[in-house]
């Protein structure tokens, strides 16, 4: 062969960056699956289970308020409901 000239293997026609190149995008074509089917799982739960964020129920604890001081304090004793109109 003249000099300076290399011959390319013929077992071997892609480099290490080429095949690292397709080891990752074969990784994150697999990350993609996983993430698309748990957001497909999470979307059939809320269409079926709904959501339980627009039950109402609201829970303000002022930042004065002895229920930060003690925990074991009976929230009856100080609580008060508030209702949507």
């Amino acid at each position: 062969m003249p000099h300076g000239i290399r011959r390319k293997s013929i077992r071997d026609p892609m480099n290490n960056v080429e095949r690292r190149q397709v080891e990752l995008k074969k990784e994150l074509d697999d990350l993609m699956v996983e993430i698309t089917e748990e957001a497909i799982c999470v979307r059939i739960d809320y269409e079926t289970s709904g959501s339980n964020m627009d039950s109402g129920s609201i829970v303000a604890i002022h930042q004065n308020s002895s229920l930060l001081d003690d925990e074991k304090e009976p929230l009856g004793d100080i609580a008060i409901n508030v209702k949507r109109k």
